[in-house]
This record gives structure tokens, sequence and C-alpha cells, in this order.
């Protein structure tokens, strides 16, 4: 718990019991559901997460479930909840159990594979759940030559920083095609960042820019519920398979870091124009590093059309339908997904350029995903 849980925990369950009300309601318009509303109740019982009582109609959940993960998981325990209220209110079966029908209620309000199963298996599929998703053993040797690649980048000599940058971005591309036609490829998922702030910023979503466009991931914006500050917080989720999200959330928080180390060292040459000089820095720098992996792309493009065939045609549809196939799991978790609009920025063009510069010299480095169970969040400077 917090340090600063200074409130009696009466007082935090009625505000967690008012929110879950909340959550409710957004869940049953998002996915078009007409359910009643329940009574919630806030449980001190550390072996159940959750329960549907159709007798008093009441959805309960354990206060050590809020008390030990985070809300997304305490979101998918309510709607694990709900589900087994729309088989006792829709379907009229008040003994459904965890069978097919209410198999079916899950997918009706997208509930995660992992929180699908009965009481007894939520707290390990839990746990699994928020240390990052379990990769397969193809994933996982995937992950380790990538790895190996974006570990040379780190070289001081620039042509062998680049090729190996080059190679890596070719090896991700070759295993997502490879993907495609594999009876056992990885399922969709999906990693949130949360940047614990209510606005992100626009370098923030630049960032996200590079990865949905170059690391086979989608992006959505959405928000997340802080339990202990009675707060939303704006959030990025990662959608894609399993390796490719990984990646993608390894490569988000290595830019951040770098950004942050490149002002560090620069940030002398421009006193007097603090923040808006920072952040036209880092915006430069991330159009400077987008530049360098569009170049790089361009380049297979241009080889590759030299030797467009008809399989290189099948491949670019089978492509076109894995977009599709992912565009749909996307839809499933946000069904009334809407569109987020860009602003123009006011920059510093000193600043702006010379991160234009810095950007084509990053280098992704370490490995993508720590060993230590950590998925990539220990970064080095």
């Amino acid at each position: 718990m917090p340090e600063y849980f200074d409130l009696d925990e009466v007082k935090y369950f009625r505000i967690w019991s008012q929110q879950l009300f909340k959550e409710f309601k957004n869940i049953c318009w998002d996915y078009r559901i007409n359910l009643s509303t329940p009574a919630f109740e806030i449980i001190r019982n550390k072996k159940v997460m959750g329960a549907w009582l159709p007798d008093s109609r009441t959805i309960q959940i354990s206060s050590s479930l809020i008390y030990g993960y985070t809300w997304q998981s305490v979101l998918n325990v309510l709607k694990h909840e709900m589900a087994h209220q729309i088989c006792s209110d829709l379907f009229h079966l008040p003994m459904a159990g965890h069978g097919a029908d209410f198999k079916r209620a899950c997918s009706m309000i997208g509930v995660p594979p992992e929180y699908r199963g009965a009481s007894g298996d939520l707290h390990g599929n839990i746990a699994i759940s928020e240390a990052g998703s379990v990769l397969t053993s193809h994933g996982r040797k995937f992950i380790d030559k990538v790895e190996k690649l974006l570990a040379l980048a780190k070289s001081d000599n620039e042509n062998e920083a680049v090729l190996a940058m080059q190679k890596a971005n070719e090896l991700i591309e070759k295993y997502n095609l490879g993907q495609i036609t594999d009876s056992e490829r990885s399922p969709y998922t999906y990693i949130i960042i949360n940047p614990g702030k209510k606005k992100l910023q626009k370098f923030q979503r630049r960032i996200c820019a590079i990865l949905r466009d170059f690391f086979y991931v989608k992006i959505v914006y959405s928000y997340l519920y802080d339990p202990w500050q009675d707060c939303y917080n704006k959030t990025i989720e990662l959608l894609g398979t399993v390796e490719n999200v990984t990646i993608a959330e390894y490569c988000y928080h290595f830019l951040d870091n770098k950004l942050a180390a490149l002002w560090r060292q620069n940030k002398g040459k421009y006193s007097g124009n603090g923040l808006r000089a920072r952040n036209s820095y880092y915006l430069g720098a991330l159009q400077g590093f987008y530049s360098k992996l569009h170049g790089q792309k361009r380049g297979d493009v241009i080889s590759e059309s030299i030797v467009l065939d008809t399989k290189a045609l099948r491949v670019q549809n089978m492509l076109e339908v894995e977009r599709l196939k992912l565009g749909n799991y996307v839809a499933q978790r946000f069904p009334r997904l809407g569109g987020y609009k860009d602003t123009a920025s006011t920059v510093y063009s000193d600043s702006f350029n010379d991160g234009i510069q810095a950007g084509k010299e990053i280098k992704l480095h370490k490995g993508v995903a720590a060993h230590d169970g950590n998925m990539g969040r220990l970064l080095s400077k």
C-alpha cells in the first residue's frame, strides 16, 4: 500500500465502489450491452478476486486485487463478473459456470482469455498478465536474435551500427511474414504504458508514431483510473502479437530515456528557452530517427521492387489480411474507438534542427526484453 494512504479504509472502499459503478456503465456503453446496474461491494478476501451474486444482484471485488495489481486487472475481473451477470440476466442461465455460454458472454464484452477461467485460476493468470505476456518458445528465440543484433548497434562505428539496425528490422519483417502462415502463431495481446500523467506530451505521441510505422503494432491512446489518487491518467496501449508488443515496449522506453540523456548533454546551448526548447529538441531528435528508419525501409522497398513477382504480390495480400485481423482485435478491445487529430506545435528552430541531427545518430541498444522478468523496462543510459 502506498505511504500516502492517509484516509481510512472505509472511505477508500466507498470511492472504489463508486468507481466500479462508473466502469460498469462505461463497459455496457462501449459494448452496447443492456445490463441492469448491480450493487458493488469491496470485500476483504485474498482467495476470491471477484464474485457475482445473482440473488442479491451484487458484484464483489476483492480489496487485495486493488492493493496488489493495476486497475486494468481490476477492470478485467469486473468484466469476468459481468460475463456471469450476462449469463444470468440475458441468457437466463444462473448456473452457467465457466463453460461455452460463459465464454460467449466473455466475447461479448472483450474479456481477455487469461481472465476467463474459474476464480481459483485467476490468481496465477493475473500475475502472469501483470508481468507481461508469456512468449512462445518460437517467439523467445526470435527476440533473442533481435536482442543480439540491437546489442551490436551500440558500436561507435556508425556503419556497423546502422547495418545492425537494418538487419534487426529485416529480421522483424521476415518474422512477421513467417507468422502469417504459422498455425501456432502467437495470439494478439496488448501492453499498457502508463506515464502517470493526465496528459500525454507531443513527443510521446511522436514516439508512438515510430512504433506504429516500423514495429508492427497498433497504438491506442486511452486512460486508466488511479485508485490511490482517485483520478484518471492518460495511457498508451500497444496492440499486436506478443513478440511485437514486447519489442515496441522496449523501444518506447529506450527512446524516452535516450531523449532525456541527449537533452542533458546539450541543454546548455539553449539557456533561456526552457521547456519549449527541450520539447523542440525532443521533436527534432524523433524526426531525425524517424527519417533514418524511413530511409532504411525505403531502400528495402526499392530493392524488392526489382524482383517483384506473383509471389511478392501474394505476400502483400497476406500482409493486408493480417492487418485486418489485428484491426478486428483492436475493435474488440475498443468497440467505439475514435480518432486522434494531431495539432501543430511551435518549436525553436535551433534546438529542433540540432535534435534532428542527434536523432539520426540514435542507436537502439541493450536487450529487447530483459531476462529478469522486467520485460525490457531496465534500460542503460
